[in-house]
């Protein structure tokens, strides 16, 4: 029997799923296909992961990895961010540098606690009192005896769990075990124009909440901050030059990758990619994150995976999101410091963002060149990337947490070109900060091009 064709005059059947924002729940034969014929995508987060993971978790992963081995792919994004990001402490050194910071911890809150005591003796008329100061010192150097007894405990643990020989490439177990793993199975990098065209693509997204990744751009360099969309970009065209399902593997949990997550919801992407994902290559998209891929692959793969494994990758993942949600701001004391700093390095960039705070937190091309002193041939490209480097900088010494807002972001569309930047503009938050510190003095003018806070049309 030949098939119905709908005509003009006959309106189209639909369903309850007939919604661009519906969402079917992924079933067990959907993770099924796509470990027998689909692609399995591994994000960045998942080859760090093995870093600092013990040893069972770290065996079980690459056991999962070894049985999906001919449907790995990684996006040549991942690389870059997975070598940019393997020698950080978080990383490499990962049970150490916990291990240290629980122990500076521990000495926090004992010296806390001396404190607290001596302050209470003090308000209460006792500290001259023989038998109360040396009962609070005998608890108290109890305390302390066994603050020091966790911290011999946890030490010995994350000497125990560290991986050793990882300070040389050829003998680092992670890198052994990935290189046969992903041989082959890593895309090609983006070439220069369209790395500068996703870069800019993934700003003006991010200006308008497209996911995935706008929620990096509060915090990160933009360069850093397209990291996301770029690993979209790369395997948008990989879905579309293998024509199958794609499931992406990410420990990645912010609201910009995932709809809600609930005790009882089954993990699904964000309605927007899967739309996308399905007009960019007409193929579906699944998500999982490493504990979850670790729990299908010990039903589907009958694998022998430890549930401890699965604990500790979701522990993995929860601080990764209690760390991603924090919603730090700049404060007056490490905002004027990161300013003075700027200053003595690049005044240009110090003028640019205080025009912008005089003038509603944006500033024109025009200005900037003006401002900087920047010939007609000078191009803006790179005109933040001291923004992030003095960043890291101040965040390695501790007068940054690296939780604040990104503090000039590039505003593209030019009128003469949209690829040039239109303009530049600071977070909102800022700007009562920048007038307290430099209004009435030379660098804050404002200027009659447009309403305060908008973005003007280019001049011809």
């Amino acid at each position: 029997m030949a098939a119905a064709h709908t005509t003009s005059d006959q309106p189209q059947v639909r369903g309850v799923f007939d919604c661009d924002e519906a969402h079917r729940s992924p079933l067990r034969s959907d993770y099924k296909r796509i470990f027998d014929s689909g692609l399995v995508v591994l994000d960045t987060n998942v080859l760090l992961n093995l870093y600092r993971s013990n040893e069972s978790t770290r065996r079980d992963t690459l056991a999962a990895l070894a049985r999906l081995r001919e449907r790995l792919w990684i996006p040549h994004q991942v690389l870059t961010e997975f070598w940019r990001n393997r020698e950080s402490p978080t990383v490499r050194h990962h049970h150490a540098t916990k291990a240290n910071e629980a122990s500076a911890a521990l000495d926090k809150a004992v010296n806390a606690a001396r404190t607290v005591v001596t302050t209470w003796l003090t308000a209460v008329q006792l500290k001259d009192n023989e038998e109360a100061v040396e009962r609070t010192d005998r608890d108290l150097t109890e305390l302390a005896e066994a603050a020091g007894s966790l911290k011999g405990f946890i030490r010995a643990q994350a000497e125990c769990d560290a991986l050793k020989e990882t300070a040389t490439t050829h003998t680092d177990p992670v890198l052994n075990a990935l290189e046969p793993l992903l041989h082959g199975r890593v895309g090609e990098p983006l070439p220069s124009d369209e790395f500068d065209k996703a870069v800019k693509e993934a700003q003006e997204r991010a200006d308008e909440g497209i996911p995935p990744g706008h929620e990096d751009f509060r915090t990160k360099e933009p360069e850093l901050a397209a990291g996301d969309y770029l690993v979209w970009v790369q395997l948008m065209a990989e879905a579309r030059h293998r024509g199958c399902d794609v499931l992406l593997v990410t420990g990645d949990v912010k609201k910009d990758w995932w709809t809600n997550r609930g005790y009882d919801i089954p993990p699904r992407p964000r309605a927007e990619l899967l739309q996308e994902l399905r007009e960019q290559a007409g193929v579906g998209l699944y998500m999982l994150t490493p504990s979850e891929l670790l729990r299908w692959a010990k039903e589907l793969l009958e694998l022998n995976v430890d549930e401890g494994s699965v604990r500790d990758l979701e522990q993995l993942g929860e601080a990764s999101a209690d760390k991603d949600s924090e919603d730090e701001a700049w404060t007056a004391e490490s905002l004027a410091a990161f300013m003075d700093e700027l200053m003595r390095r690049y005044p240009s960039r110090v003028k640019a963002i205080v025009a912008a705070a005089a003038n509603g937190g944006f500033v024109d091309r025009e200005t900037v060149y003006e401002l900087a002193g920047y010939d007609e041939t000078r191009r803006l490209r790179g005109f933040t990337q001291p923004i992030g480097t003095l960043s890291r900088d101040l965040q390695a010494v501790g007068v940054l947490t690296g939780g604040e807002p990104f503090l000039l972001t590039t505003v593209y569309g030019h009128a003469a070109d949209p690829s040039w930047a239109k303009g530049f503009r600071i977070p909102s938050g800022v700007i009562p900060l920048l007038r307290s510190k430099y209004e009435g003095g030379d660098l804050w003018q404002t200027r009659d091009s447009g309403e305060a806070g908008s973005e003007p049309s280019d001049r011809g």
